[in-house]
Formats: C-alpha cells, sequence, structure tokens
C-alpha cells in the first residue's frame, strides 16, 4: 500500500481502495462487527420493503462490488473475505425474507470483464462497459426493455488522473474510454445544491453531491414507468452513469444522492419504482431514513457559498428552483 494514502498499488497499475486505517479489510472479515452491521442492513431493508409494498411501488436495492471483489487477482497479495464478500453475506440475509429483492451485480460483473474492463485501473468506478453491465441488469431484474442508443453511443480515448491514483504522489493518471450517446431524456428539474454547484458560486465545489436531487423527464421512454433512484457517485447524472441511462428506459427518473431515503418525498412523488444503490464499502454506516432531502440541499447550499452570494440563494428558492 502507498503510505498513509488509504490505496494499494496491485498488477499491472491495478489500484485499490482498502482505507486509510484498515476499514476495507476489517469490513470484509466475517466478524461479529461485519454480521452486526449487516443484521442492521437487513432490518433496515425488510422495513423499507414493507412500507414500498403498503405503497404499491415496486422496490430493488442494489450493492456496488468493491472492485477488489471483481478483480481478485490483480492485487496481488491476500485479503480476506473475497471469496465470500459483504455484499453476497447480505444478500443471502434477505434471501430468508421475499419481500426484499437485491439485485445481484458480483455476478454480471464478473461475466463481463471477461470481454472488457468493468472497473477502471486508476479509480473505484466502473468503465463505460460496467455501467452498461450494471443498468441492463437493472432493466432484467424491473422487466424493463433497455434502450438500444445506449449501446451504441460514441466514443473517444483520454487520458485524466481519477480519485485513487490522485491519491498517489506523484499522480498517476489512466488512458481510458470515453463514451456518450443521444439523450431523449431532459432534466426538468434540480435542487438548491446543484444548482449552486453548477453555478460556480460555491466557496469549495468538491463534496457537494451528497443532497443533489434532479429530475428526468423522457416522453419518448419506452418504459412509461416513474422512478425514483436513491444512491452515491454510481447514479450521478452527468456523464454516462445510471440516471443517464435509466432515463433513456423511463419516462421519468428522480435521482437523489442519499444513502437515507425521505419518505415524504417518496410519498408526495409516488413512483412506480424504487431503486436503492450504494457501494459495497459503504455498507459500513447504516443509514437512519431520517431525512427530507431538499431541506438538506438548502442547507449545504447555504453554507456552502459566501456571505455576498446567500442573497442570490434566497432568490433562487423563492423563485421556485428547489420546487417539485
Amino acid at each position: 500500500m502507498a503510505r498513509g494514502s488509504g490505496v494499494a498499488v496491485g498488477d499491472d497499475g491495478w489500484l485499490f481502495w482498502v482505507g486509510r486505517a484498515r476499514e476495507v479489510e476489517i469490513f470484509y472479515v466475517d466478524s461479529a462487527l461485519s454480521r452486526r452491521i449487516l443484521g442492521r442492513w437487513a432490518r433496515l431493508i425488510g422495513q423499507r420493503a414493507r412500507r414500498l409494498d403498503d405503497l404499491g411501488i415496486r422496490h430493488v436495492h442494489a450493492v456496488v462490488p468493491d472492485k477488489l471483489a471483481v478483480y481478485p487477482a490483480a492485487l496481488s497479495r491476500s485479503f480476506p473475505g473475497l471469496d465470500d464478500p459483504p455484499a453476497v453475506r447480505l444478500a443471502r440475509r434477505l434471501g430468508q425474507d421475499d419481500r426484499a429483492r437485491m439485485i445481484d451485480l458480483l455476478t454480471p460483473l464478473q461475466a463481463a470483464k471477461v470481454h472488457e474492463p468493468v472497473y477502471l485501473r486508476t479509480d473505484t468506478h466502473w468503465t463505460y462497459f460496467g455501467y452498461l453491465t450494471a443498468y441492463r441488469a437493472l432493466c432484467e431484474a424491473l422487466d424493463a426493455p433497455v434502450a438500444a442508443h445506449v449501446f451504441s453511443g460514441t466514443h473517444v480515448r483520454e487520458r485524466f488522473t481519477f480519485d485513487l491514483g490522485e491519491k498517489l504522489r506523484p499522480p498517476i493518471d489512466e488512458e481510458y474510454v470515453a463514451y456518450d450517446f443521444p439523450r431523449h431524456a431532459e432534466r426538468i428539474d434540480a435542487n438548491a445544491l446543484v444548482r449552486v454547484r453548477e453555478t460556480g458560486e460555491a466557496v469549495r465545489q468538491r463534496g457537494l453531491f451528497v443532497g443533489s436531487r434532479t429530475v428526468m423527464r423522457n416522453n419518448a421512454a419506452p418504459d412509461p414507468r416513474r422512478v425514483v433512484l436513491f444512491g452515491d457517485s454510481y447514479i450521478y447524472s452527468p456523464g454516462a452513469r445510471l440516471t443517464a441511462m435509466l432515463a433513456e428506459t423511463f419516462t421519468e427518473v428522480h435521482a437523489i444522492w442519499s444513502a437515507n431515503l425521505d419518505w415524504a418525498y417518496i410519498e408526495a412523488v409516488r413512483p412506480d419504482v424504487l431503486i436503492f444503490e450504494i457501494a459495497e464499502r459503504f455498507l459500513r454506516q447504516v443509514p437512519t431514513d431520517r431525512i427530507r432531502i431538499d431541506r438538506f440541499a438548502e442547507k449545504r447550499a447555504w453554507r456552502a457559498v459566501r456571505p455576498t452570494l446567500r442573497e442570490r440563494i434566497r432568490h433562487f428558492l423563492r423563485s421556485g428552483a428547489v420546487a417539485r
């Protein structure tokens, strides 16, 4: 591991996040601690499932497997628990509850990597092919059609210093294939945090993502259902990520960057489908589902701007920028 960075350097330029205090390794071990955390997740997902069923909302939970579990050989050293990672253990627990539906992303990603890399070498995120694999798995789980044009986009080769490579000294960049596809969906709404970030008025741009909410509308979508999607950086709507892909399938997609569900929002929107996505490494913290996402976003946006710009935030709020 590169000293103090939390990054493990594997073979052929593969980098892995293992944590500065071995927190990923500690969680991967089948221990009393990890069993207790996964037990809390199982209870939470069961509670969510029952409430969503009562509302008549179809629902799925998806855990994005850690790159360690998909490319264990590239790590070039032993690592505990890779043959039975936390997401698999959680799915096994949930298997006893018919209501709690959890999508297996590990198996399709392991199968897809034979054809093309599904993770970036110097980042924790998927390649475009990895996103396509997850998108197809989600559509199949929800009996929804995939949009053919998402699979036939344009691509160019670029170089970029991604998150894990940025943590090393000197930083390591990576050549990758950047894809894009024709967009039929349009954004029709965004909350205050998104707007403050996009206008560049925030004092500090990095980290202003948790609490973001956007709504995509696609009148030409092949599936008429409305979806609310809670997740993290894997769903982020700019670029070719899950929100953009799902918005080409479903008529309306509400994308919310939060591990906590906003039940008031869900009950107001009354979606046909709710999707919850979380990266495996974030399972270490169990949410409470006590959040009002737009209030949370307003507070974060308010704190992020310079005092002289706060009047402009008030204008955003008064003008209905955060209205649903």
